[in-house]
């Protein structure tokens, strides 16, 4: 009936249409889900398609034409959704408005679409299709991380919006946003909104602060500007401006960011960063700093100064068709470069004991044994200022390959067809120094450097069909381009470094055998069985003595006044040293143990049977020397290790010595058993454990690549940077403790380290770092955190009470990236000069 109804109306409407050579004839498409209709006329550019969910209504001078009820209007690529639509066909242009619903609410409020532009919504809109203006009232759109709010907006033709009266905030709660700034008027471009006068509200206080005028950017597209310092005090080095600068988005591929500090006693910093990303090819950080720090008055007495610079860098590049990668994880700087902070204090770089850094390159030929791998690395103690450096360290290797084993074998495999050789070339430049001696000419003389080459065989075979055979024999040749030669001048001994080339040749051949014994005891209730697995380790090794004269590795040299002559190597201070002493006919043994469990599982619902690992390892280890003149018998090493609970990690371990010692602590070629009832001595031992517990995340775990992971390594950890609420708690817990005994020198280590986080609300995160140090009775650095989330705002406060850098800071500030500057910080550091 309704149908039959709207159609007898729509052949009305076109005959009084057609009537009329003022209006454009529409021809009407009915369908009996939803009333459509649509029109292409000389009048307007393309169709128009409309439609709604309730009802289509005609004016009966085919003026207007009104849609009811989830109403849609698309035109060109504009599409206008609104609970109420109005077509004026003679002016072209169409109204629409949201509708009351039956409890009084406001809803179906227009919104206007258009391809490449935020959606545009509003309470109510007028659209001309003539001209492409559009008017709206109480807008509300996304720019951005941003958004704007209320008033008035108009669009000309150029897409280009001019607002009065609005707001423009990033907090993402439309009807009663947290802070915002009044903005009188407005132009909205492509790019960039510019406003008039403007002044800040927060929580709908306006602030008595005002601007003539304002600039937001607005695009996906990295953009220039300056990055504003934070203004303070610092008890040492009085008023600051820190950490301010520019930022430049120089491409889509990388970018620029400088910066610099500066203090009231001229004191000051400057870096300058860059990151870099080209797509399926490579991406990294690089980043420079320089440091020049003073303390105290010029010329008084107590007046330093300290110069230091790091430089970090992280590259990573992907392997793809060529077979070749090259990645970087650079951290090398001067050693007080951390405890001489200027600007941000990252706590963690403070209390970091150790640089490292590695640039590495490798590359492997397609269907051939060999590669290459190189790098330059480097390793500094920043306690000590000793640096090691290796420039650069070369490896190149050809993998296993067995020249009497063939693709057309026929028949089962011999022995000596699993003979196989490999090959591989080592060559290094290293220098051990201080960091304060890097730079002078003396120390690029000091550098060592050689070449080895290694080349083993060996071949393999069972017998009796548990006892595993590896016998093998091992060749190393090194080259070297100085060596040393002792002489005593009457009064020291005095060691020169002679620049020749000199090579060195040693050999050895071993034989080894393993096998496993299985036990397992089976048990009825809920433990089913324990498994227990012994592995079995032993061989002989055989090496001639490289110290007889016919080699002329060893040299004899005058060590005293006395004339006690005493023997040397030649090549006892190169990077690869050289050939040992002493004839060596050794048997090795081992012994390892691992023990699991069998038991019920409602889980496992296959099985019904679950597997746990109650040891994972448990090894005795050693060996003896019958050519050995004494101390034939090597130390005893034991090392375990095993996880309980899937969460608890458990490490151990130590070493025993079974020869006796004199008054003064040293070794004697006795064993300690003739001597009492003990077998051995307990010279070294250690334990650790370490555990870290969590609740279930809230979302599902998102995995790092590695490149991902390289970048989020290259980000200062400071703590209350990121802050996860989907994790309520958090504990890490660890323990080591140590013990070494050599002679009369005993030594004792005992230390614990704990962190976490704990959400006491859904809104409040409290975190903390410390730990305990067992044998000096003292905390170790310690650390307090607490985070608010105020939804568009962040509340974060961080306290370290005690120490060197004992200090608390305070940070008010806007989530948002683009108003990152709008916060405000309370810090206060004393510092222990």
């Amino acid at each position: 009936m309704r149908i039959k109804s709207f159609v007898i109306f729509a052949l009305i409407h076109i005959l009084i249409s057609a009537s009329k050579a003022s209006t454009p004839y529409i021809p009407v498409q009915i369908n009996v889900a939803i009333d459509t209709l649509s029109t292409s006329t000389n009048d307007f550019r393309s169709k128009i398609i409309y439609k709604a969910r309730d009802s289509i209504k005609f004016d009966i001078s085919g003026k207007y034409i009104t849609l009811y009820g989830n109403a849609s209007l698309e035109y060109d690529d504009i599409l206008i959704l609104a609970d109420y639509i109005q077509i004026n066909q003679e002016l072209q242009t169409i109204f629409a408005k949201g509708v009351l619903d039956s409890l009084g609410r406001y809803s179906g409020k227009p919104i206007l679409k258009e391809s490449n532009n935020a959606d545009l919504e509003s309470d109510s809109v007028i659209y001309n299709f003539k001209s492409r203006r559009a008017k709206g009232w109480s807008v509300y759109t996304a720019e951005g991380e941003g958004f704007i709010k209320g008033g008035e907006i108009k669009l000309d033709s150029n897409r280009v919006g001019y607002l009065r009266r609005g707001i423009y905030t990033t907090c993402n709660n439309p009807d009663h946003p947290h802070y915002g700034i009044s903005i009188s008027r407005a132009k909205v471009t492509e790019n960039r909104i510019v406003t008039g006068p403007a002044n800040l509200f927060i929580e709908g206080v306006p602030l008595p602060i005002g601007l003539p005028f304002g600039f937001f950017p607005k695009t996906s597209k990295r953009a220039n500007g300056i990055l504003f310092p934070r203004i303070g005090e610092d008890i040492s080095l009085g008023f600051f401006a820190a950490d301010g600068g520019y930022y430049l988005g120089l491409s889509d591929n990388f970018d620029l960011t400088l910066r610099g500090s500066i203090y009231a006693n001229t004191s000051y910093g400057i870096s300058i960063s860059s990151r870099y990303n080209f797509l399926y090819k490579s991406t990294g950080n690089i980043a420079i700093a320089y440091n020049n720090r003073k303390l105290g008055e010029k010329n008084s007495p107590d007046f330093a100064q300290t110069k230091d610079f790091n430089i970090r860098w992280t590259h990573s590049q992907q392997q793809r068709a060529r077979n070749a990668t090259f990645n970087a994880n650079v951290n090398i700087g001067t050693s007080s470069f951390f405890r001489n902070p200027i600007g941000e204090i990252n706590f963690n770089d403070i209390t970091r004991n150790n640089l490292s850094s590695s640039v590495s390159y490798s590359k492997s030929w397609r269907n051939t044994p060999f590669n290459l791998a190189s790098s330059l690395s480097h390793r500094q103690e920043l306690t000590s200022g000793d640096i090691s450096l290796s420039l650069p360290v070369i490896s190149f290797n050809m993998a296993r390959i067995q020249p009497f084993e063939s693709k057309n074998r026929i028949g089962a495999q011999k022995w000596f067809h699993k003979i196989g050789l490999s090959y591989s070339l080592d060559a290094e430049n290293q220098i051990n120094t201080k960091d304060s001696l890097l730079f002078k000419p003396e120390t690029i003389k000091n550098f060592r450097n050689g070449i080895r080459h290694t080349i083993p065989i060996g071949t393999s075979f069972t017998l009796f069909k548990h006892f595993f055979f590896s016998p093998g024999a091992n060749y190393v040749e090194r080259w070297y381009f100085q060596t040393i030669r002792k002489q005593f001048d009457g009064s020291n001994l005095r060691t020169d470094t002679v620049q020749e080339f000199r090579t060195s040749r040693e050999y050895d051949f071993s034989v080894s055998m393993n096998t496993r014994i299985y036990g397992q005891a089976n048990f009825k209730g809920k433990i089913q069985a324990i498994r227990h697995v012994v592995t079995l380790n032993t061989g002989f090794a055989y090496k001639p003595d490289f110290g007889k004269p016919q080699f002329g590795y060893f040299k004899q040299v005058q060590a005293d006044s006395t004339g006690r002559l005493v023997d040397y190597s030649i090549f006892e201070q190169t990077i690869y040293g050289g050939p040992s002493r002493g004839l060596s006919k050794s048997i090795f043994f081992g012994i390892d143990n691992s023990l699991e469990a069998k038991i019920k599982s409602k889980k496992d619902t296959i099985s019904g049977i679950k597997k746990i690992v109650l040891l994972e390892g448990l090894g005795i280890n050693g060996s003896y020397n019958f050519a050995a003149d004494s101390f034939r018998l090597s130390p005893i090493n034991i090392s375990g290790r095993t996880t309980l609970f899937e969460k608890l990690g458990i490490t151990f371990g130590g070493q025993l010595d079974p020869y006796a010692i004199d008054n003064n602590g040293v070794r004697r070629n006795t064993y300690l058993f003739k001597e009492s009832s003990k077998l051995a001595r307990l010279t070294q031992a250690f334990f650790s454990l370490d555990i870290n517990l969590n609740s279930r995340s809230k979302r599902n775990n998102r995995t790092l690549s590695p490149i991902q992971q390289q970048e989020l390594n290259f980000i200062n950890p400071i703590p209350g940077a990121f802050v996860d609420f989907n994790i309520p708690w958090n504990v890490n817990f660890s323990f080591t403790y140590g013990f070494s005994n050599f002679g009369l020198i005993k030594q004792t280590s005992a230390i614990a380290n704990f962190s976490g986080d704990l959400n006491i609300t859904n809104k409040w995160k409290v975190g903390y770092f410390s730990g305990y140090d067992f044998i000096t009775n003292q905390l170790s650095n310690t650390q307090f955190s607490v985070y608010r989330d105020l939804h568009c705002w962040d509340l974060s406060f961080s306290w370290v009470p005690f120490g060197t850098f004992q200090s608390y800071s305070v940070d008010l500030k806007v989530k948002s990236s683009i108003l990152q500057d709008l916060k405000l910080s309370k810090r206060r550091a004393f510092f222990n000069n």
